[in-house]
């Protein structure tokens, strides 16, 4: 007994030791406070036989990247080889079909929109396969002669030099702790992520907020082709990477390399790579030319796709999703994650990084002025609230009609202690509202995403809970000044609409509870999925007991938000209420309506 109960505590102690050993190796593994390595530790990116410029057989890339280049290329080509056979099908077919059907106008119609878009992949294929290869590499000599180079100076500045620097901002942010740092694969498509990168990242070219004219970001000028396809951007000689990395050209090839690698488990960013970039040249280390697949107004800014921070990907492999878990990644903006101020579950800090290599350009010397934002996680709004008047958090956004309006009514209010602020956005706001599944039941069917519509009564909810300080937009794009179709206006609700369109449907019989039921006693119910939120709550309700006089059951699904947003992801709802970002100054319907995406 004596010796069994030995050997129970040796591997008892041993599995302790393993277990400890593992943290250690774990803590290492995802730890927000890792340090990457100095670009000595990178393997070379190219060998001798490789047919490159001298410049780029000095760079140093992540691992796994020799062989990329070439790699990527065959790629493009055989992405190229498929969609040109795709589409000439797609041709003969819809230009057999519209032959065929001469006496249907409308099908017929349709079959020549189809064969015409095809079309024009075909020879948008054939002109970017005649171009070569889609990645290349040149010397800053070999730049076109022509250039015409703009630098966007002479534009207002932004912010006031009366700004004072220092201090801290303390935010509420009323979601979920991300379950990553990262801006790349599994889970970054959070909510978190634009507060933490979106929001500072310089990229190479900016729209002036307040003119819509270009100015520079990570490149001081930048050129474009006569076509309108390509764009030529010189790099700032002093953009640097917040961990204080020199961007350089090699960054933006790292980034190809990253972003398209199956590793991040993402193939979005791959695909919109493979549409949208039909060529990248690189002209030494300060000069890159990105080539469009077509011409495309303000190209400088679609054209310039984000670089990353080459020595940062030391240890890219096929762990990546959980070697990098909570690494949060350098940018070129102002601000970084402070590992310091880092709580898992409740708060993240960004500080801003030392001697930023903007600090002193045009239009960001004014800006970015605190040294730290402190982002509390607090998914109670009476909780924020609280917290904002004890003066533990320094601006609440108040969605609230009711907050704003009873709830500030306070001594600090009147005594200018508090400022409430009422603005209107220059650019369109994110396209919030009702997003319907189409490619199940029941939204799959025209006759109930009709009924639906007529069966909500928004105005309702506008002028009651919003106090009629919200508006409703007749189009998906409304806000976009000149291309916004100002004739497209919202369907009204309507009980009699809704019910004749779920009627067409097959719900023909009122139940006695006065909801619609098919023959086979199908009920017509609609579960909305939405996040966590009170103001939600409160809106579906109002919602549902007016759908309910439409024959219409409105249910109500709420979730913690990183859920909610994996389940919209992965299209694993009926209806949600949610908003997709814009991206100014055009509207771009092709993310959000092309089957392609």
């Amino acid at each position: 007994m004596l010796r069994r109960r030995s050997i129970l505590l040796l591997l008892l102690c041993a599995l302790l030791c393993l277990l400890a050993a593992g943290c250690g190796r774990r803590a290492e593994y995802e730890g927000a406070t890792w340090q990457h390595p100095d670009d000595k530790a990178l393997p070379p990116g190219y060998d001798g036989g490789e047919d490159v410029p001298a410049y780029v057989h000095r760079w140093r890339m992540p691992r796994g990247f020799a062989g990329f280049t070439k790699r990527w290329n065959e790629q493009v080509e055989q992405y190229l080889a498929r969609e040109h056979e795709t589409a000439a099908q797609r041709y003969e077919d819809s230009l057999n079909a519209f032959l065929t059907r001469l006496i249907e106008p409308e099908q017929a119609d349709a079959a020549l929109r189809r064969a015409t878009e095809a079309l024009t992949t075909l020879r948008t294929n054939a002109r970017r396969r005649a171009e070569g290869p889609a990645l290349v590499y040149r010397t800053e000599g070999e730049l076109p002669k022509d250039l015409e180079w703009q630098d966007g100076a002479d534009e207002p500045e932004l912010g006031s030099p009366e700004a004072r620097r220092g201090g801290s901002l303390r935010l509420a942010l009323q979601r979920s702790f991300p379950a990553t740092l990262r801006p790349l694969g599994p889970n970054s498509n959070n909510p978190v992520r634009r507060y933490i990168y979106d929001d500072f990242d310089l990229p190479l070219v900016r729209i002036h907020p307040g003119t819509g004219k270009l100015i520079p970001g990570t490149a001081d000028r930048w050129a474009v082709s006569a076509d309108g396809r390509t764009v030529y951007y010189h790099i700032d000689g002093e953009a640097r990477f917040s961990d204080g990395s020199k961007l350089t050209a090699r960054d933006f090839v790292a980034a190809l390399y990253i972003r398209t690698s199956p590793y991040i488990v993402d193939t979005y960013l791959r695909d919109s790579y493979l549409t949208n970039l039909a060529k990248v040249t690189i002209y030494g280390n300060s000069c890159i030319a990105v080539t469009l697949s077509t011409p495309r107004p303000y190209a400088p800014v679609f054209a310039g796709f984000a670089p990353v921070c080459t020595p940062f990907f030391a240890e890219f492999g096929p762990d990546y999703p959980l070697r990098y878990l909570w690494r949060a990644e350098p940018t070129t903006g102002a601000y970084t994650v402070n590992p310091e101020g880092l709580i898992m579950g409740r708060r993240i800090t960004l500080s801003r990084v030392p001697k930023w290599w903007a600090e002193k350009r045009r239009y960001t010397r004014y800006s970015c002025n605190v040294s730290h934002i402190v982002y509390e996680f607090i998914n109670e709004p009476s909780k924020a609230r609280e917290l904002f008047r004890l003066g533990e958090v320094d601006v609440l956004s108040a969605r609230d009609a009711d907050f704003w309006y009873e709830g500030l009514e306070t001594d600090p209010v009147y005594r200018g202690l508090i400022q409430r602020i009422h603005f209107s956005n220059i650019w369109p706001r994110s396209g919030f509202g009702f997003y319907l599944n189409c490619s199940r039941p029941p939204f799959n069917d025209r006759r109930m995403r009709l009924g639906f519509q007529y069966a909500l009564n928004i105005n309702l909810v506008i002028e009651t809970i919003f106090r009629g300080d919200y508006r409703r937009e007749g189009s998906f794009f409304a806000g976009f000044g000149p291309y916004t179709d100002e004739t497209l206006q919202p369907r009204p609700y309507s009980p009699d609409r809704a019910r004749a369109c779920f009627a067409e449907a097959g719900y023909t019989i009122e139940g006695p509870d006065g909801i619609l039921c098919r023959p086979d006693g199908t009920r017509l119910q609609i579960t909305v999925s939405s996040k966590i939120d009170p103001l939600y709550t409160k809106c579906l309700g109002m919602l549902r007991e007016e759908a309910a006089r439409c024959g219409l059951d409105l249910r109500s699904e709420q979730t913690d938000d990183t859920i909610f947003n994996s389940r919209v992801k992965d299209k694993q709802y009926a209806a949600a209420i949610f908003a997709w970002g814009m991206s100014p100054p055009l509207p771009n319907p092709e993310p959000f309506f092309g089957s392609a995406y």
